[in-house]
């Protein structure tokens, strides 16, 4: 992650901080603070930044290894998550991902599903949203350059090409156009979590003095799936759902 990223990324966001600092500046104070190993006090920069609203991975990145070099695991994978889906294939983001998930308390089995989602799944991270976009407009700059030779070529066998080439790129404009509306949603989505205090309880109700459902440490990952005041309720990878408290958990 280099600063030459940073820097074009702040051609497109000029903020200011109300300590009239800009993002870039703040980048520059976390790195020092990281190399100097307050890790801490950069954690605190880089979430300046963030909460600025700039949305972009390398800030992503960097948090979480913040956070993950300070002992905050929940925090640390919140963030890595929150870069994954903008970055699916960057391996160092990945290899740190899984080094902090092994450090999660509650080990949760996926419950086995239809191989055909794990397809889909694996096609949409396979893409970042900007490489599926320029994708997309790729096939559809190509759809668009064939019509135009099968109106305005005067040979047949031009034309045919043409609309051969023309019919071969509107599927792949569909199937292009179908990916990238799946990571679009993927991105969007807001119905996943990650929890970040270091240990809450599960209830099987959204009430305080409700039974216990089960006990969850910080880094696990929750689906939401309803929302009463302050309480999610939540569903595990293996199935197993409950009520948790809002103030336990972050959205991806």
């Amino acid at each position: 992650m280099t600063k030459f990223r940073f820097t074009i990324l702040m051609l497109l966001f000029p903020i200011v901080l109300a300590a009239q600092q800009t993002p870039e500046q703040l980048f520059d104070e976390a790195n020092r603070a990281y190399q100097q190993g307050n890790f801490a006090e950069a954690a605190a920069r880089y979430e300046l930044i963030r909460e600025s609203g700039v949305a972009d991975a390398t800030i992503y990145y960097n948090l979480g290894n913040a956070y993950y070099k300070s002992g905050n695991v929940g925090k640390a994978i919140l963030n890595y998550e929150r870069a994954l889906k903008l970055t699916p294939n960057d391996d160092d983001l990945l290899h740190n991902l899984q080094l902090a998930n092994l450090m999660i308390v509650n080990k949760v089995d996926a419950a086995p599903r239809l191989f055909i989602w794990d397809w889909w799944d694996a096609v949409k991270d396979a893409f970042s949203l900007n490489g599926i976009t320029w994708i997309v407009y790729g096939f559809f700059l190509l759809f668009t350059a064939s019509i135009m030779v099968v109106l305005l070529a005067r040979s047949f066998s031009i034309r045919n090409a043409g609309f051969v080439a023309g019919l071969a790129s509107l599927v792949l404009v569909i199937l292009s156009s179908t990916i990238f509306i799946g990571k679009l949603n993927a991105v969007q989505r807001s119905d996943t979590a990650i929890v970040t205090a270091s240990i809450t309880t599960v209830k099987n109700s959204p009430d305080e003095k409700s039974s216990d459902a089960f006990v969850l440490h910080e880094g696990v990952k929750v689906f939401i799936t309803d929302k009463v005041n302050e309480w999610l309720k939540i569903r595990l990878a293996d199935g197993k759902v409950g009520w948790l408290e809002q103030k336990a958990a972050e959205i991806i």
